[in-house]
């Protein structure tokens, strides 16, 4: 191999590192669950906290089926929020039912 081949060679491996290292980079960021890059505006309040079952409720209501009937999909969302018998019986922080 030529010293010019052997230089093109080279360059192309730098090039290849430095494409690969521009795709990863940055790495030193903060990971977004720490709270960089959190939305801010007006789409929700993020001060105010919310209850699982409310943030549950939100996402239940967007992926609700159309074609049911609003009986239907509010009988839906109640047993997909207070789940099944089986682990309600079993929750520490509801007060246990009365039999």
């Amino acid at each position: 191999m030529s010293k010019e081949q052997e230089l093109k060679a080279t360059q192309r491996r730098e090039r290849r590192i430095d494409d690969a290292l521009k795709e990863t980079f940055p790495a030193s960021d903060t990971p977004s669950f720490v709270g960089a890059g959190a939305p801010t505006g007006d789409k929700e309040n993020f001060d105010q906290p919310q209850t699982a079952a409310e943030m549950a409720g939100k996402v239940i209501d967007q992926n609700t089926d159309p074609s049911a009937s609003t009986d239907e999909q509010a009988s839906r969302k109640r047993r997909l929020l207070k789940g099944p018998k089986e682990f309600r019986e079993i929750r520490r922080d509801r007060p246990r039912a009365k039999r």
